[in-house]
């Protein structure tokens, strides 16, 4: 596997949340969390990956994201889900949807 690049969606003081992309295509979702003395990541991954591709997708997410961030944490400590973007939802979205109906 190609070496993953990460776009960043949120950050707040305490945590963030990245898109993963392979290439050109997205291969899953990533949110971090930063704890006191440890980092929680829950990976959800779009793609089915072999053992190995993981671990090197973990070690990238420690290498590049993580260690910049908290560079003196403790443990990392990754939750990997495989599951599949249904939709996007927001309150917004639904307001506008309520006014184009009642024109």
């Amino acid at each position: 596997m190609e070496a993953a690049r990460f776009e960043r969606a949120v950050r707040t003081e305490s945590s963030e949340i990245f898109a993963i992309y392979g290439g050109a295509r997205r291969i899953g979702r990533v949110d971090l969390h930063y704890g006191r003395f440890e980092v929680h990541a829950t990976l959800v991954l779009d793609v089915d990956l072999a053992d190995d591709e993981l671990q090197q997708l973990i070690d990238q997410l420690d290498e590049e994201l993580v260690q910049t961030h908290d560079p003196e944490r403790e443990d990392f400590l990754v939750t990997v889900f495989k599951g599949e973007e249904l939709g996007f939802y927001s309150d917004e979205f639904d307001s506008d949807d309520e006014e184009s109906s009642e024109e």
